[in-house]
């Protein structure tokens, strides 16, 4: 008996070798349907599944865009780099500007009668670009000059952080252009909802909402609303324009004319009436808002809308 049970397992090994390739294929067959089978279980969605969904997370919603916002939006400052031409074609009124030499510079007497050498750390002043270097001077009034690499100097610092303060300006200028609006806005609900509100409590009002018997009194304190013609300009803001009571705006030049009404300026009351222009300095061209204050048909003065400083 054992040693017929030694023969058989014998014969099993045999044959298993035999057949050992057969039964190689069949194993990984077995192995491959069940990694199908797995395959078609996705683990994200089961895990998604377990997670309760939130009908009302939509992150791809835009939020409403504010139409003071829009109005009044910042401004797209360009790199300092592109307005320079990669400090290349610095434009001439980036001149004359006040810098240090990093290094010893020379100044060339006129007519090359002599020189004079400058220490590192001395200041200079800027007049112009030429090529990669700045033409420098003691002062702008001196006949002296000098040449000394723009690296040389503290000029693109300088400019940089000048750049850094304008960009700073204008954000400031239309914050404080969205204040105004908003008040307006709030003003004119606070109007249309209550006519009886005394006329004295009014900072501003738009003309052409106002009651009659508000608007007679206005008229009574500060003169006649200012007319329009039939282009839509404001013929004494026009006047005052023509005859040159600001250089900085002109005529053809207004994209906008915005709507009279009735201003508290300070504790003085106006009629007042706004344009928008655009205006170019070193550091780009962008859309500006002056008002005019008016007053008995004449205009008292030209304002920037957002600071209140005086239009040149």
């Amino acid at each position: 008996m054992k040693w017929f049970i030694i023969l058989l397992i014998g014969a099993m090994g045999v044959i298993g070798f035999m057949n050992r390739g057969k039964i190689h294929d069949l194993l990984n067959k077995e192995k491959s349907s069940k990694s199908k089978e797995l395959s078609r279980v996705d683990p994200q969605k089961n895990i998604n599944s377990s997670i309760p969904r939130n009908e009302n997370n939509n992150t791809e919603q835009n939020s409403p865009i504010d139409p003071i916002e829009e109005k009044y939006p910042f401004p797209d400052f360009k790199p300092i780099e592109d307005l320079v031409g990669n400090w290349k074609k610095i434009p001439n009124s980036a001149f004359p500007r006040l810098v240090t030499v990093k290094v010893k510079a020379k100044y060339i007497f006129a007519g090359g009668a002599g020189s004079s050498t400058i220490p590192a750390g001395s200041k200079t002043t800027a007049l112009s670009f030429s090529g990669d270097q700045l033409v420098i001077t003691p002062n702008p009034q001196s006949k002296i000059r000098g040449k000394i690499s723009i690296d040389d100097t503290d000029y693109k610092e300088i400019l940089g952080t000048e750049y850094e303060k304008y960009k700073n300006r204008k954000r400031k200028t239309v914050m404080i252009q969205r204040q105004r609006a908003r008040l307006i806005a709030a003003e004119e609900e606070k109007n249309s909802n209550n006519q009886s509100i005394p006329s004295q409590s009014v900072t501003i009002a738009t003309a052409s909402k106002l009651p009659k018997a508000r608007l007679s009194e206005y008229e009574n304190q500060i003169g006649k609303i200012p007319k329009r013609g039939n282009d839509g300009r404001v013929k004494i803001m026009v006047n005052s324009l023509i005859a040159g009571e600001v250089s900085e705006i002109k005529i053809n030049e207004i994209s906008n004319w915005g709507p009279i009404r009735y201003e508290i300026v300070d504790d003085q009351p106006y009629w007042t009436g706004t344009v928008t222009y655009n205006t170019t300095s070193l550091f780009g061209t962008f859309p500006t808002e002056a008002m005019a204050l008016m007053r008995n048909g004449k205009v008292i003065d030209w304002l920037y809308t957002g600071s209140l400083e005086e239009v040149p």
